[in-house]
């Protein structure tokens, strides 16, 4: 069933409910049609409006979003613990267990090298999965609408983060300190390097990882 007919479903229904003097009357189920239309296309904005909401959306509509609020869900440089890079190859190793490196044993005297730096190219793993991309979006909405005092960001990170991250400030070294657990490396180096951790303007942001006693 398409929208068309659903919304002729919903006219001929709430029409049909009106009571006995005012059935059947043309003006009277115009107009309850007409309401029945404004009502349908305002929850078609609604769905739009729902779909659009950064803490549920899908991936599609969260790049929209990112767009709007100015971050993707690509990063540069390398995070050496997060996954491994340059490995070598055996020349005899067989095709489907190749790890990658600077050249294969059929094109050792052919390929001519050289090298990319981070800024050059973007792998396809520094790429944030959705959930770390929708904790971007969301530190970004924060640095685009709080005050960026002290109270502000101290309380509008530890409210995101349900108290897992923190701030500290030594404002003599103008340095601003963001203390987090080890599974928010990723997400909190990454956040860093994007710029879109709250910080004042001539703070400088340092990352200290909370180190759990064993």
């Amino acid at each position: 069933m398409n929208y068309l007919e659903i919304l002729k479903n919903l006219e001929d229904y709430y029409a049909n409910l009106l009571i006995v003097q005012y059935n059947r009357k043309p003006k009277a189920v115009a107009t309850i049609k007409l309401f029945i239309n404004l009502l349908y296309v305002n929850m078609i904005f609604l769905q739009i409006r729902d779909g659009f909401d950064w803490k549920t959306a899908a991936l599609a509509q969260l790049r929209i979003i990112g767009k709007w609020v100015g971050v993707n869900e690509f990063y540069e440089g390398q995070l050496f613990d997060f996954h491994p890079w340059f490995s070598l190859i055996d020349w005899n190793s067989e095709p489907d267990n190749l790890q990658g490196g600077f050249s294969t044993f059929d094109n050792f005297e052919t390929l001519e090298g050289g090298f990319l730096d981070y800024e050059e190219i973007k792998p396809t793993q520094n790429r944030l999965d959705v959930e770390q991309f929708r904790t971007m979006v969301g530190l970004k909405i924060i640095k685009n609408n709080i005050t960026h005092t002290c109270k502000a960001i101290d309380d509008a990170i530890w409210e995101y983060f349900n108290g897992q991250v923190y701030t500290v400030w030594d404002l003599d070294n103008r340095n601003l300190i963001y203390y987090y657990p080890s599974e928010l490396n990723v997400i909190m180096e990454v956040a860093k390097a994007k710029n879109v951790l709250p910080c004042p303007p001539t703070v400088n942001i340092q990352l200290q990882e909370i180190i759990e006693d064993a």
